[in-house]
């Protein structure tokens, strides 16, 4: 049977301090009354994480969260997971579910026993959790409730980065920097593609970092050319190019980075690309200031593929909101991302990942990225790490 659980006393170690999550559920709740909604019903882990501090890497098991435009918000989790609620939430109450339960009954429960059965509910429609068959089961449980697409609400919210937010963004960048200079120092002739996943990890993990919401991303020689190849026991051999993506992890906020190796003298064409690939990056960070566009930003970095008459090596966007992260990765571009033609207006607070990348498809690759916070004069890199072709 469903019910308010009541756990021993734990040490909590929240993320934030009491009032930034305050300061988010205000801000929802305020959404909610200019949308004439009485509460949102939420179910990405992101938007748990964001509003209550609760998190798990078991972010397939069913959860929910109910806050109200006014009032205090409600948990909904499996009980095992109730204690990370414990250890990492602020949320006093939390409604539990065994594993023998229906969870959508126990939410369906939660909302009623709150007076909302009869109210106007944002639903949020986006979260990968949510299926077409969870939606449908929970619209007849609770029939009464007229359901709107609350999905926006968390999301714009989100993409403003807080003061406490880019601090944990700038000590998980800290961490970044360890993994990838030790990455890069294990490429070598003869080493595997697991070795220098293998080394970069070891340094992340001893820099500090938790666990990763996507492995380091190493790939080397013709696999580099294939994009979102990763590490598959390819020994290196003299004269492959390695491309190395990765982040450090730091109260589930990235920092991620992308670095580019060649084995020996690099050719000419790997050259070229590795120049193509830092100017392109280097007039997109020119180009990040509050009023700008994405579109303006991304148009900065995709003109010099296009003049250099290499956009086809390129042919994607270049870059993506960050923030927080987890499994399968850390990529926040759902929120804003740097594409053709974007108008989504640039704000102080916004922080991206930019990693311009050419391939010589089923050849070889290079890539370099920053990591970049918009601030009220213009940017800054938050990553702090040389940015050139490392010759090895």
């Amino acid at each position: 049977m469903a019910m308010a659980v009541t756990l021993p006393p734990i040490t909590r170690t929240p993320v934030f301090p009491r009032e930034e999550f305050e300061a988010r559920l205000e801000r929802v709740r305020a959404a909610l009354s200019e949308r004439g909604e009485d509460a949102l019903l939420a179910f990405a882990p992101e938007t748990l994480f964001y509003l209550t501090g609760y998190q798990t890497f078991a972010g397939r098991t069913y959860a929910a969260l109910l806050v109200p435009s006014r009032g205090a918000p409600v948990l909904v989790l499996r009980f095992l997971e109730s204690f990370l609620a414990a250890l990492y939430s602020e949320v006093a109450e939390v409604m539990t579910y065994d594993d023998h339960e229906d969870p959508l009954e126990v939410t369906a429960a939660a909302v009623q026993a709150r007076g909302f059965g009869r109210a106007r509910v944002a639903f949020e429609e986006g979260a990968p959790g949510l299926s077409a068959a969870v939606r449908r089961r929970l619209g007849r449980l609770l029939d009464g409730v007229t359901a709107n697409d609350g999905t926006a609400i968390v999301e714009r919210l989100r993409r403003v980065k807080s003061p406490r937010e880019v601090d944990h963004m700038r000590r998980a960048a800290r961490m970044t920097e360890a993994g990838m200079r030790a990455g890069l120092e294990a490429c070598r002739p003869g080493a595997t593609e697991n070795d220098v996943a293998a080394a970069a990890m070891a340094a992340l993990v001893r820099a500090g970092s938790e666990y990763f919401p996507c492995d380091p991303i190493i790939t080397s020689g013709y696999r580099a050319g294939i994009p979102h190849t990763s590490f598959e026991r390819r020994r290196l051999e003299p004269g492959d190019t390695v491309l190395l993506e990765m982040t450090g992890v730091y109260g589930r906020y990235v920092a991620p980075l992308m670095r580019a190796a060649v084995l020996g003298e690099p050719s000419p064409t790997v050259r070229r690309m590795a120049d193509l690939c830092l100017e392109g990056l280097q007039r997109a960070i020119r180009a990040v200031r509050p009023g700008a566009t994405a579109g303006e930003v991304d148009d900065a970095c995709r003109r010099v593929m296009e003049e250099a008459g290499v956009y086809q090596q390129f042919r994607k966007r270049t870059g993506y909101s960050v923030g927080f992260a987890f499994p399968p990765n850390w990529n926040e571009g759902h929120l804003i991302s740097l594409r053709r033609d974007d108008p989504t207006v640039l704000e102080p607070g916004m922080v991206f990942h930019m990693p311009p990348a050419l391939r010589d498809y089923g050849v070889s690759c290079v890539g370099f990225s920053e990591t970049v916070l918009v601030t009220a004069q213009g940017c800054e890199v938050l990553t702090h790490f040389p940015r050139e072709l490392a010759v090895r």
